[in-house]
């Protein structure tokens, strides 16, 4: 996801008296833009959802809660709690609503907090507060919502790059495609069978990273042990544990309050008070969007 960040590490136009190339403001009112990008940001970052799918008439609402615990050579120790809303419609829309701060007090411990990082491409870098960000993967379009200042951030791609879909293979596979792959000798998988957690069923892969002769003491040890379990019925990864045993460290990332119902519509638009700024790129290398 580095990468992803690094690669996709874009300007945004903002709200002004600026001018854009095609001759007119980039502040536009609350209404579908008709500009589209010739990058497909938008098709990458539906490919890179970590907790969640994108599946049709799989519904729901639910809140998802990260927690992450990490210890410094000092002998200090970070911990990070922080939560998100996560909605889904019959259409495949996901709504990711981040409850506090953007960005994570520690940013070591991103990695199991974000499904999406593609506000950092749409977004100004000193961005903070409360965010909302719409995904309509099958139609190739992203919005970001920031509720304090009203405003919406919006990226179309124009063409038909569609997100990975695992070959029609269930949602699980990600996981259990391991179970009979051929694996590295400090590598091993368990398979952990399935479990009812907060009332969805769920398919368990441990994976156990050993210590190699760099670890020292540790080597031929576990150092590294990471739990997934993945809902086949729901498409999500109802619960995700990693653990780091050499640096005492865990991270953990649960589905609570799941309600299997559909959310409203109005969930996924952008609000009519909002003001919508077209994504820089969505600009400069896009154009006129074709009919979808």
């Amino acid at each position: 996801m580095l990468s992803f960040r690094k690669t996709f590490a874009w300007l945004t136009i903002l709200c002004s008296s600026t001018i854009s190339l095609f001759g007119g403001p980039t502040c536009l009112p609350a209404q579908v833009p008709d500009f589209c990008s010739n990058i497909n940001h938008v098709g990458a970052a539906c490919g890179m959802f970590r907790f969640v799918g994108v599946e049709r008439a799989k519904p729901f609402v639910a809140q998802r809660i990260v927690h992450s615990v990490g210890h410094n050579l000092d002998g200090t120790s970070n911990t990070v709690n922080w939560v998100e809303i996560i909605a889904r419609d019959g259409q495949g829309r996901i709504r990711f609503e981040q409850q506090g701060l953007f960005k994570p007090a520690d940013w070591r411990d991103a990695g199991p907090m974000s499904n999406h990082d593609i506000e950092k491409t749409m977004l100004p870098s000193d961005t903070s507060g409360p965010l909302v960000t719409i995904f309509d993967c099958p139609n190739r379009k992203s919005t970001v919502l920031q509720p304090e200042q009203q405003t919406a951030y919006v990226m179309q791609t124009c063409y038909s790059f569609p997100p990975e879909e695992n070959n029609n293979q269930p949602y699980s596979y990600q996981i259990t495609r391991l179970l009979g792959a051929k694996l590295p000798s400090d590598v091993s998988v368990e398979d952990l069978g399935n479990r009812e957690i907060e009332g969805i069923m769920a398919h368990g892969v441990r994976t156990i990273g050993l210590g190699t002769e760099k670890d020292g003491e540790w080597n031929g040890k576990p150092v590294r042990i990471m739990e997934k379990w993945m809902s086949d019925e729901l498409g999500i990864t109802v619960l995700y544990v990693q653990s780091d045993l050499k640096a005492h460290s865990e991270n953990t990332s649960r589905f609570t309050n799941i309600k299997r119902t559909e959310p409203d519509a109005s969930l996924f638009e952008v609000p009519p008070n909002y003001k919508i700024t077209l994504t820089q790129e969505t600009v400069e290398t896009g154009h006129k969007q074709k009919p979808l």
